[in-house]
């Protein structure tokens, strides 16, 4: 564009405009008023664009280096709260901004959108809340099947004679390989939810999946039978009475009752090296109803408020861990570390609003992988009142 040429062509318009209300009377006061400031407003800028290049031609405009845009990675793209609001949108099937459909779209690598970090630390924290086992156990977050060793046999150093040979230690490694079982929740709501807000709906979706996902996890974790499943503490060993379990058994003529004497029992079959970190677990009916109940030949209770953590009991000096899994009657003591977990995948969240069609609702399913077994089964002990250990499958 010609810049001198076009104010010239503005002067001469603004020109005719004035000698065009001088004789005429009935002109559009309005339309004329928006023309001259239209017309004002674009040479104002032309004169702005003629200085910066009358500038350049002398000489005078500084030179600066132009900042090359930050590129991010994959991970600092989940952690942007663009892609997080994208995330949700797209999942409540509402409209992106230009900026939020730049991180969905620059993200969107795999065959799922993954979920933003924020929302995936919140799923996580929400789960160990509810199943305290998660906590318990060794749990790995790696991807895809796992191979993890741990100390098996450990012999103790030997004396040593100057400057003969070391003989080397016996020492052995056991090995637990996990592969992943998938956990799916589906939860169907009507469309209204894409009326709520952002942070109203996530708080919403974590408590809903990651509750119900969670303890179906748990419950695997207690009594999984390894068998097209992860394998749970209650197959940890073949139990036997006197030997890794104690049977409190109430059938027959002359039912036995549990009393102080078997809780000792118990703790007595536990080999020394795991009871540094040892705990009881077993249900809220089994403690308050029964083990609560129990007093030493003192007659004070056997259990105590925790004062370390300030919440929860323990028995005889051990933590005790409550979950709804355990089976009624049934108390398990020992190392929980030595339970070897996988959450190889992470709670993974997709939506359908094609599966909800005629019933005008927004389906969302939520999938998780997950695998566990025990590492050391020499480092649980069971107790059960019934009449047979096996009572408790």
């Amino acid at each position: 564009m010609n810049i001198e040429k076009r104010l010239k062509e503005i002067d001469d318009r603004k020109l005719e405009i004035r000698q065009a209300l001088e004789s005429d009377t009935e002109a559009d006061l309005d339309a004329v008023e928006k023309e001259l400031s239209e017309l004002e407003a674009e040479a104002k800028e032309l004169r702005s664009k003629k200085e910066i290049a009358e500038k350049i031609q002398a000489g005078k405009v500084e030179t600066r280096k132009i900042e090359e845009p930050e590129v991010k990675s994959m991970d600092n793209v989940f952690e942007t709260k663009e892609y997080r609001s994208a995330f949700f949108k797209k999942l409540l099937g509402k409209p992106l901004s230009e900026v939020e459909e730049r991180a969905y779209t620059s993200a969107d690598n795999s065959a799922y959108a993954v979920i933003p970090v924020e929302t995936a630390n919140m799923i996580f924290e929400k789960m160990k809340q509810v199943a305290p086992m998660l906590n318990q156990i060794t749990l790995l977050r790696v991807a895809g099947n796992v191979k993890f060793a741990i100390e098996d046999t450990r012999s103790p150093a030997a004396l040593h004679d100057e400057n003969e040979p070391i003989t080397l230690a016996a020492d052995s490694l056991r090995y637990v390989t996990l592969a992943g079982y998938e956990y799916a929740k589906v939860i169907r709501i009507s469309k209204t939810v894409a009326t709520m807000a952002i942070d109203a709906f996530e708080s919403w979706l974590v408590n809903m999946l990651a509750e119900d996902i969670a303890r179906a996890i748990e419950d695997d974790i207690i009594n999984g039978t390894g068998t097209d499943e992860p394998k749970g503490i209650e197959k940890a060993n073949t139990w036997t009475d006197g030997t890794n379990a104690i049977l409190v058994d109430t059938s027959g003529t002359q039912p036995e009752a549990l009393d102080f004497d078997d809780i000792m029992d118990l703790i007595a079959l536990l080999p020394n090296g795991y009871m540094s970190n040892a705990k009881f677990l077993c249900n809220s009916k089994m403690f308050y109803g029964t083990l609560a109940k129990i007093k030493d030949a003192e007659g004070s209770p056997i259990y105590v408020r925790d004062m370390e953590s300030g919440v929860g009991f323990r028995i005889m000096g051990f933590p005790v861990i409550l979950s709804d899994y355990v089976v009624d009657n049934t108390l398990y003591f020992g190392d929980f570390t030595k339970v070897v977990g996988n959450l190889s995948q992470d709670i993974t969240v997709e939506s359908s609003t094609q599966s909800g069609f005629l019933a005008n609702a927004i389906d969302f399913r939520g999938t998780a992988i997950f695998d566990c077994d025990i590492a050391l089964p020499e480092a649980i002990r069971k107790l059960y009142v019934g009449a047979s250990l096996q009572g408790a499958t």
